[in-house]
């Protein structure tokens, strides 16, 4: 009876492991794509199915040409631009649970490669605006066919049939070259031009924002750069226009946004453009009717600000201005030209009401502003 418990346990292990086997299988790797042609610079991707693993880890190890193939052990191989040296063989060995496959032969081969071997440029250098460019190309190599022209040529976007393109303007350009079989090559380019002088312009006030009131505006550019012009026109974007002035002054007569322009012709013969925006706006003032001078910095001094724009000075907005500011029985205690905001000091004024009068006066009409402001000091 022993015997035979002995045999059955036998028996059993010999079934468990057996079973185990069959659970596992045969580890089988295939790698795709098999065979393939590409272009110079195409991007490959070799990637594995793996059979039979079960849920063993799995390592996997690349091979080119039989060689190791450094670092690569995932089951995904790429490369990202090929190139001649990357044409030959690659397969994958994959190693699970104690077995080990070698995938199938994958042979990558490569189109013939394609080179720009010449790039001619046949015009002068011209300015900036006449785009003047002009370029041949000479392109070898590559599949060609006896059906289609041998290659296609897109310059900058633009397709052609023509080794030759007219017509480039300034700057970098590109050129993408076709062969028959969809291989492509492509370079960069610049097109020169004639240098023109560097010259920049101010808007005097220097802002962005001027006002109806007072706008009146100059523009100027440094005289050093009159040397490098044969002449030059100032245009204010409202038709009004002033020639070989510099420094040019201007009023305007409406509001709205303006484009300021300098047009100038150089020594080349070149003509170039500057431009700046400059908006004219209606002025609104904001005043304070509350101060408390108890020397805590808020509403210390009377303020006139134009709103919004809390710290830009409300003086620019107009020609001039002159306040004048009475106490209840009509004394004159304040009386300023050209008043700036915060200028009345009326520390040493009693608490009460007191009367304004702030009279500014504009390019086209005054602005009369009249009210009460309040002294209370805290207690």
């Amino acid at each position: 009876m022993l015997q035979y418990y002995t045999q059955m346990k036998h028996l059993l292990i010999i079934l468990s492991i057996f079973a185990s086997i069959t659970v596992l299988g045969q580890v089988s790797v295939t790698i795709k794509p098999a065979d393939t042609t590409a272009c110079y610079g195409d991007s490959i991707i070799f990637t594995t199915l793996v059979t039979g693993a079960g849920g063993a880890a799995i390592a996997y190890r690349w091979q080119w040409n039989f060689i190791d193939i450094a670092g690569a052990a995932d089951s995904v191989y790429k490369i990202l631009r090929v190139k001649g040296s990357s044409a030959g063989i690659y397969r994958c060995i994959v190693t699970a649970g104690g077995m080990t496959d070698t995938s199938n032969q994958a042979l990558l081969k490569m189109h013939p490669k394609m080179n720009i071997d010449t790039l001619y440029r046949y015009n002068s250098l011209g300015c900036i605006k006449d785009c003047k460019g002009q370029f041949k190309v000479l392109v070898s190599g590559g599949t060609r066919s006896k059906i289609y022209p041998p290659y296609t040529y897109n310059w900058n976007g633009g397709f052609s049939q023509d080794t030759l393109v007219f017509g480039l303007c300034h700057g970098r350009s590109h050129l993408l070259v076709t062969d028959s079989v969809q291989c492509t090559i492509d370079t960069a380019y610049f097109v020169d031009v004639l240098k023109s002088p560097k010259i920049d312009f101010d808007i005097l006030p220097k802002d962005t924002v001027i006002y109806l009131t007072n706008p009146n505006i100059q523009v100027v550019f440094p005289d050093s750069m009159k040397k490098h012009l044969t002449n030059w026109t100032w245009d204010f974007g409202d038709t009004t226009k002033v020639t070989n002035l510099n420094p040019a002054g201007h009023t305007y007569k409406r509001t709205g946004l303006f484009i300021v322009s300098l047009n100038f012709t150089d020594l080349n013969g070149c003509d170039t453009t500057i431009t700046h925006q400059l908006k004219v706006n209606v002025v609104e003032l904001q005043i304070g009717n509350v101060l408390t001078p108890n020397g805590d910095k808020k509403n210390d001094s009377f303020q006139v600000q134009i709103m919004g724009l809390p710290l830009k000075d409300f003086r620019d907005a107009y020609l001039s201005n002159e306040l004048i500011v009475f106490n209840r029985w009509g004394k004159k205690v304040f009386n300023k030209t050209n008043f700036k905001s915060e200028e009345w000091d009326c520390s040493n004024l009693s608490d009460g009401t007191y009367f304004y009068i702030l009279q500014c006066k504009g390019q086209y009409g005054d602005d009369l502003f009249k009210g009460s402001v309040t002294i209370l000091r805290d207690k």
